[in-house]
């Protein structure tokens, strides 16, 4: 290990020779450099640029006028009293009248009292900044006192031009040593700073993250190379600049710095990139401040050729929102919180019952969001086994298992990469492949089947369900911890027989999709008749039933026999699977008022039983007169 070095600004010759006989007993390198008022600036600047010096010893004199003139660590070597008081006697030989000359930026080194007790002389003091001051305070004292006491060789100099005796106040060798001691340790340590601040500025110039942070008086303390390319302004421009200011330069950095409160791998689009953002607030005492790191996680610059690719492999979202077909309450207000879900990035769970159109959503969702350019992947999770299920999600490496394809396979996962990833009947998924999937909610990155290494990734996890997660947790078949992550934000698809004002709406949409012709003939009287059935298999069933009835055909296109036969059909086959056998009967009522409910019974109950007004009336236990009357009303 070198020695260390440190910088001597001496106040006399005397003082410079103990000096360098006691670092040769401490073993430092001792740079020596008189105390000159008009050079002591140039000295400082080269020996900080030069790095010459790791500290700087010094009289307390002339340290004063050190002090805000460098940043290298400091120390003072003390004027001992004894010292003082065996010059003041040696002034007091000449004769009584004493002037003691001293720094103007330290405090008297004797008192008055101290001098008149113990030299019956006549003591006064007189301070100086420059010495051009201390000659002209000095040549007005001439002939109005007998010597000059001080510490420094500038105050011999300028008494002896002057014509004044004067006498040095000699440092304490004890006391130079002290000094060197504390020099040494404060050298030392200065050392550790330096290469600590070299080698963290070497991992900040090369870190592949922007970096930046805002001290406690809300400067920008640190800014990298990688900060530098993705805000556009310069280190020379931000540093040390307040971080008000320099948000009014930049948008992205305004971005960046949000409201200030930590987040976690907070995604953010700025000009053509795609960030991933941590800020972080820390506090150890000596350091207070807010860190921000962000990556670039995708250059999301529109190219031509991103779209063709990722439409050959399929990974697109094929509906928007003006795919929706439904003019409803109920379906506009559930489409109005799709559309605010899209601004978020949160995982999104979408429940309802099978049919009502979940995947179409998340696919609405995906095309409205700031990912809309990224890839769109979705998989069914009740459809493959568990073990194929795993290497499709999440990939494996070449060698993984028997079969696997050379070069291994990329997981769905890293295929979503800067997208949405669709995890369909989400509740049939096991409890291993539950585990993995927290994991990479928490963590945001996959490791492949047989992988050794992880995979970051960029992901937003939708996901969809027909299943009540709330009791498969309860009852233990799905985690608890992941359905909390999975269900941030929420969003259910009502089921058709709860909007049945779509109803009609939806068929003719589908008709017209299939039949070019004839659809006048599908009147709003005839197309009513949808509603005396409550479509358990939702939007899907409907448009099965659409598809047999264009496949079929209307031959009677006054009274729509086909329609009608067709949907009769529909309802006795589900009254025979719901009840279990075919001897009992079921209606289906939608919740309405009780004269309205009246009416669906009568009317279903008067299709089931295809026979007289007697046998309805008997089926529901009313007289043929009151089953007479209230038809007459309807």
């Amino acid at each position: 290990m070198t020695l260390l070095r440190v910088g001597l600004i001496s106040p006399h010759r005397d003082f410079s020779e103990a000096a360098a006989e006691l670092a040769k007993e401490l073993r430092v390198s001792l740079l020596i450099s008189q105390y000159n008022a008009q050079e002591i600036g140039s000295v400082l600047e080269g020996w900080e640029q030069g790095h010459a010096v790791e500290a700087i010893i010094t009289d307390e004199g002339i340290a004063g006028s050190l002090r805000g003139k460098t940043s290298l660590p400091l120390v003072t070597v003390q004027v001992s009293g004894y010292q003082i008081l065996s010059a003041l006697n040696k002034a007091k030989k000449v004769g009584p009248r004493v002037v003691v000359v001293d720094f103007d930026q330290i405090s008297p080194r004797i008192e008055d009292s101290c001098t008149e007790n113990f030299f019956n002389a006549d003591v006064n003091f007189l301070f100086y900044r420059e010495q051009t001051e201390l000659l002209n305070s000095l040549s007005a004292l001439k002939g109005e006192v007998d010597s000059v006491v001080g510490c420094t060789g500038l105050v011999a100099e300028s008494a002896e031009t002057v014509g004044i005796p004067a006498f040095i106040v000699q440092s304490d060798r004890a006391f130079i040593k002290d000094a060197l001691d504390k020099a040494l340790s404060i050298g030392k340590m200065y050392r550790r700073n330096v290469k600590l601040c070299r080698s963290l500025q070497a991992i900040l110039d090369n870190a592949g993250d922007g970096i930046m942070a805002v001290d406690g008086k809300d400067n920008v303390a640190i800014f990298n190379p990688v900060a530098e390319k993705i805000i556009g302004l310069r280190t020379e421009e931000v540093l040390g600049q307040s971080i008000k200011g320099v948000v009014r330069k930049s948008p992205i950095c305004k971005e960046l710095l949000g409201d200030g409160n930590t987040v976690t791998r907070q995604t953010l689009l700025l000009k053509d990139w795609r960030l991933m953002v941590n800020r972080t607030h820390i506090s150890t005492g000596i350091y207070t401040g807010l860190v921000i790191t962000f990556q670039v996680s995708e250059n999301i610059k529109p190219t031509n050729q991103l779209p063709k690719e990722l439409s050959r492999k399929g990974l697109v979202a094929k509906y928007r929102f003006s795919d929706i077909v439904g003019q409803s309450a109920m379906m506009n207000e559930t489409v109005r919180e799709a559309r605010k879900y899209s601004r978020s990035d949160a995982a999104l769970l979408i429940t309802g019952e099978s049919g009502t159109g979940k995947e179409l959503f998340a696919q609405s969702i995906h095309n409205e969001s700031s990912r809309k350019n990224g890839p769109f992947v979705a998989i069914n999770c009740a459809a493959l086994p568990e073990s194929l299920l795993e290497s499709e999600l999440f990939g494996y490496e070449e060698g993984a298992f028997t079969g696997a394809r050379r070069g291994g396979k990329q997981g769905l996962f890293a295929l979503a990469h800067g997208g949405t990833i669709f995890l369909d009947e989400i509740g049939d998924l096991s409890p291993s492949l539950q585990a993995r999937l927290l994991r990479v909610l928490q963590q945001k990155e996959v490791m492949p089947v047989g992988g050794r290494r992880v995979i970051p990734v960029d992901v937003r996890i939708t996901s969809a369900t027909n299943m009540n997660l709330r009791e498969a947790v309860e009852k233990g078949s799905f985690r608890e911890d992941l359905f909390y992550r999975l269900n941030v934000l929420r969003l259910h698809i009502p089921p058709l027989r709860m909007r049945m004002e779509d109803l009609i709406l939806l068929f003719r949409h589908f008709y017209q999709q299939r039949v070019s012709a004839g659809n006048a003939e599908l009147n709003e009287q005839n197309l009513n008749k949808l509603k005396t059935y409550m479509w358990p298999g939702n939007v899907r069933e409907l448009e099965g039933f659409v598809e047999r009835y264009a496949a079929l055909g209307e031959e009677d296109t006054i009274n729509l026999t086909t329609f009608k036969k067709l949907l009769k059909k529909l309802k006795s086959s589900f009254q025979t699977e719901a009840a279990g056998f075919k001897d009992k009967q079921i209606l289906m009522v939608k919740l309405a008022s009780m004269e309205e409910m009246e009416r669906q019974i009568i009317e279903q109950a008067s299709e089931m039983i295809e026979g007289s007004k007697g046998e309805v009336a008997e089926a529901l236990g009313l007289s043929r007169t009151t089953l007479w009357k209230k038809l007459k009303k309807m």
